[in-house]
This record gives C-alpha cells, sequence and structure tokens, in this order.
C-alpha cells in the first residue's frame, strides 16, 4: 500500500524534528546554532537535529511554519558575542523578519551575552544545528500557545 505525503510541508521538517516540536510545551525553548556555537552546547539529554546542510534562514523559516512563539516578551534571543558599537551579523535581521512574516506581526527578538546565553539554553527542549554563512550565531525561540490548545 503506498503512503500519501504531506502536503506543503517543508522538507526539512523530518518526521523526528516534527514529533520534538509536537511534544514542546509553551514556554519551552528551542536552540538554534549557525556554524560553530559553543554556547548553544545540547542540554543534557536533549535531542539534537542536524540541519547543517540547510541555511539558517532555510532551517528558521522550516521550524516557524510550524511552530508558533510566544507572544509574550521577546520570544527570540539572540547571542550577542559582537563588541560595542559593532554591528549585527544579517542573520539576525534576516531571522527577525522570518519570524514577523510567520507571525503576521512583529516579533521582538533580546540580546544576550554569552553567559547568559548558555545558561538559558542549558534549558532547551531542542538544540537544530544549521549551516552557517558568515560568522557563528546562535538563537532561542521560545514556543507559545498553538491555535488549537
Amino acid at each position: 500500500m503506498r503512503r500519501a505525503v504531506l502536503k506543503n510541508l517543508d522538507p526539512l521538517l523530518t518526521g523526528a524534528l516534527l514529533t520534538v516540536l509536537d511534544e514542546m510545551e509553551p514556554g519551552q525553548w528551542l536552540g538554534l546554532t549557525a556554524g560553530p556555537a559553543s554556547a548553544t552546547a545540547a542540554p543534557e539529554g536533549a535531542p539534537v537535529v542536524d540541519l547543517s546542510a540547510a541555511s539558517t534562514e532555510a532551517a528558521v523559516t522550516a521550524i516557524l511554519s510550524v511552530l508558533p512563539l510566544d507572544s509574550a516578551g521577546a520570544p527570540i534571543v539572540y547571542l550577542d558575542r559582537a563588541d560595542a558599537g559593532a554591528e549585527l551579523p544579517d542573520v539576525v535581521f534576516a531571522v527577525c523578519g522570518l519570524a514577523a512574516d510567520a507571525e503576521l506581526r512583529r516579533v521582538p527578538m533580546s540580546r544576550l551575552d554569552e553567559p547568559d546565553f548558555a545558561l538559558l539554553a542549558a534549558r532547551s527542549a531542542l538544540t537544530v544545528r544549521s549551516a552557517g554563512d558568515g560568522r557563528p550565531a546562535a538563537f532561542l525561540l521560545r514556543k507559545g500557545e498553538s491555535a488549537r490548545d
């Protein structure tokens, strides 16, 4: 018997990734790395999904096509490794824009330095590794309530 495939599902969304995203509770964090980012070492026992063949933008687009972001506060946290006055990498603006497109609203983003980011990342329910096309970057995305909840 031939199985039917799901329609309009991003090919980066594997069964394993979809299962973990679905099982995440509202308020839980998802870690996303772009290139090597030591501050987002996966928490012990938490799944790691390797999307290193995909760009960070493609990974974010796929994830946010099914994962609602929290509507309270800043549901996206960026690891800020920049020196004071340094420009943010383009990927930060891309992620913010992709989140706004997926949520159909402005999505606030906050910045944390490496020690504070690492503390929050240590509580992630999942880590997704993507390809970095520039300097390493890392994000945390906080799951919100879905329309069915």
